[in-house]
């Protein structure tokens, strides 16, 4: 995957580590509430976390088009991302619920992750994974991290929002 930071070329992207247990969905037939998964990064930069991402959705979803998130929960992000041919478009929407990721393709209508924040630890972060895809889960971002533990030092206020 390459990192594209303007419209005349592609960058060399950050490798991309396996996501293993930190992507989790809801089964089909249960997906009701606000998320239909849950994503639990390795760290706010957005070109290694969201190359890993598109490149785990790649398998069970076809091609990623775009990722849409809250500005203020990661580093600065490039407009897009090349996937080989393809090139994934990385939208920032302040409107977005925070701790949300939204994925579009051409067989991925609107897929909505909760993104658990990076630091929370092992333990809590087990919770929200578990809590986050179960069946009869309804509730908004903030209450399933913070049910969790999972936002602990991470509600902190950054560039102005929460």
């Amino acid at each position: 995957m390459k990192y594209a930071s303007d419209s005349s070329g592609a960058g060399t992207a950050i490798g991309s580590p396996a996501l293993g247990l930190r992507l989790r969905f809801k089964e089909k037939h249960t997906a009701q509430g606000c998320f239909d998964g849950v994503w639990w990064p390795r760290s706010r930069e957005p070109v290694t976390e969201f190359s890993a991402l598109a490149s785990a959705l790649v398998g069970r979803f076809g091609r990623v088009d775009r990722i849409g998130f809250t500005p203020g929960a990661w580093d600065l992000a490039p407009a897009r991302l090349a996937r080989g041919p393809d090139l994934v478009r990385l939208a920032a929407f302040f409107g977005l619920q925070q701790h949300t990721v939204v994925v579009i393709g051409p067989r991925i209508r609107r897929l909505t992750l909760l993104v658990i924040p990076p630091d929370a630890s092992p333990a809590a972060a087990e919770r929200a994974l578990r809590s986050a895809i179960d069946p009869d889960s309804t509730g908004a971002a903030h209450v399933l991290l913070a049910a969790s533990g999972a936002l602990g030092g991470a509600g902190v206020i950054r560039h102005g929002r929460e």
